[in-house]
């Protein structure tokens, strides 16, 4: 009776379990990412860390609600979570970002990985930023060209301003390649045959334009000095066993007795370059707004003055010991601190070439003014370059509490200007010391913080192209005669 009366009751029971079972297979399909989930859950709360990252979540989807809506590009959708504003979020460390449930194909290809180095070390900038920030002008860039030396290094052993420095440390740039031409099989080689004219800025000017010429135009070249009034004497005791430029600096062009000059005198392929063709306004002078390349030196579209400046520094390279007096006789005279400079030329630009020089006053009423432009209102030390020695007795009565320095405290024999023709009686000895306080001078232009000269000497277009400074720290006096003439964005 007692089995009759389960018999029932199982029955239902059993119906009732099979209802149930059923129901369930029905929602296990929509379940499964969320028993899953579930799992993650117990598992996520035995770690602490990922506790705090999904606290941070939170407070990220509870400000997200709080705010207006986010654009598209803006918003990272991750599936059964809501929207999280991820562009302005600093990316997760790497040791948390590791316990985060990784982020499906598709929304990797929406936001693309940052690379773990980047991430480890610094935030990842923005790519939006990166695109914005612009690249930095060629012509800047290459306006000067040579590169300086790391922050805090110096090669120079002169207690001297760090504008000093490109003259009075080793060389940081390569000399030119002057035998460039030797491997080239398929043309007939012509090498020019470049002169010099006058005194010794004017022939290196002469020079430096002619250089640039001929590796422009793919030609080597060699330097003729056999017209020139430098090296010539009326005492054949007084010539020199080298040519004069190689006396007092590295080689420039090819050596006379090179391979590639023997075969090209042998073949008649020797170019005379005629002094005024670098000279030339409409191309060969690299003013300062033209732009040239010349592939055999790498240059591709280089503004003129950086041009010029840089094979500058590669061509005219004074011996080690030429520099290291110059630059010592500097250091006795200006130490470590800015200075200012004069150029003042006399000699044979008046008796010769007639021109009338600027005074005494013009330099002064020009040191005046820089003085509050560039010096903070306290007058520097003034380094007086010039070639007639009796210009330091008015600069002293003129200003007697500045301090005038000058290579001719140092001379003996004070020169009352420099006359090339004067050089042909010259010895040995004679020309060295001229040359030896034209190198100090020369340092001392390049050198200082800001310079004050006139237009009718090479030793202005020279000092211009040696110095790394500013322009606007370069002024040129006006004289009778030379008013209206070119600006120095023209030289």
């Amino acid at each position: 009776m007692e089995n009759s009366k389960r018999i029932p009751v199982l029955i239902v029971a059993a119906t009732i379990l099979f209802i149930a079972l059923f129901a369930f297979g029905n929602n296990d399909s929509k379940d499964n990412l969320s028993k899953s989930r579930r799992l993650q859950g117990i598992a996520d709360l035995k770690d602490p860390r990922t506790i705090e990252i999904k606290s941070v979540t939170r407070s990220l989807v509870e400000e997200a609600n709080e705010t207006p809506a986010t654009s598209a590009e803006q918003v990272k959708e991750t599936p059964g979570m809501p929207a999280v504003v991820v562009k302005n979020t600093p990316a997760l460390p790497v040791e948390e970002a590791k316990e985060t449930r990784v982020t499906p194909a598709e929304e990797v290809k929406e936001t693309p990985a940052e690379p773990v180095a980047e991430v480890q070390e610094t935030p990842v900038t923005p790519v939006e930023e990166v695109k914005e920030t612009p690249a930095e002008p060629v012509a800047e860039v290459q306006e000067t060209l040579a590169a300086p030396a790391a922050e805090g290094a110096s090669l120079m052993p002169f207690n001297l301003p760090k504008s000093a420095e490109d003259w009075c440390a080793p060389p940081t740039l390569p000399p030119l390649p002057y035998d460039h031409c030797k491997d080239k099989q398929d043309i007939i080689k012509v090498v020019d045959s470049l002169p010099m004219l006058g005194g010794l800025t004017n022939s290196l000017k002469v020079l430096l334009l002619g250089a640039i010429l001929s590796f422009e135009q793919g030609k080597c070249f060699f330097v003729d000095e056999t017209t020139s009034a430098l090296p010539l004497r009326k005492d054949p005791a007084n010539t020199f066993p080298t040519t004069f430029l190689d006396r007092y600096f590295e080689r420039i062009g090819l050596p006379l007795n090179d391979p590639i000059v023997a075969e090209a005198r042998k073949s008649g392929n020797i170019k005379a370059v005629d002094w005024k063709e670098p000279w030339d306004w409409e191309h060969n002078r690299r003013i300062m707004s033209q732009k040239d390349t010349i592939p055999v030196l790498g240059f591709e579209k280089v503004p003129g003055h950086g041009l010029k400046r840089n094979v500058l520094k590669r061509m005219w390279r004074p011996l080690p010991h030429v520099r290291e007096t110059g630059c010592k006789k500097l250091e006795q005279h200006v130490g470590p601190e800015d200075f200012m400079s004069f150029s003042v030329r006399r000699g044979d630009k008046h008796s010769v070439e007639h021109f009338e020089y600027a005074t005494v006053d013009q330099y002064l009423v020009a040191a005046e003014r820089a003085k509050d432009t560039q010096f903070d209102g306290k007058m520097p030390i003034i380094f007086v370059a010039t070639d007639d020695c009796s210009v330091m007795p008015e600069f002293r009565e003129k200003r007697p509490d500045w301090r005038f320095v000058s290579e001719c405290d140092n001379e003996v024999k004070k020169d009352d200007g420099f006359r090339l023709t004067d050089m042909a009686d010259w010895n040995h000895e004679e020309t060295d010391a001229h040359f030896g306080k034209f190198f100090v001078e020369l340092y001392a232009l390049a050198a200082s913080k800001y310079f004050i000269g006139v237009i009718y000497t090479n030793v202005t277009w020279w000092a211009l192209f040696m110095r790394s400074q500013p322009i606007d720290t370069f002024q040129i006096l006006e004289t009778p005669g030379t008013k209206g003439r070119e600006g120095i964005e023209l030289w």
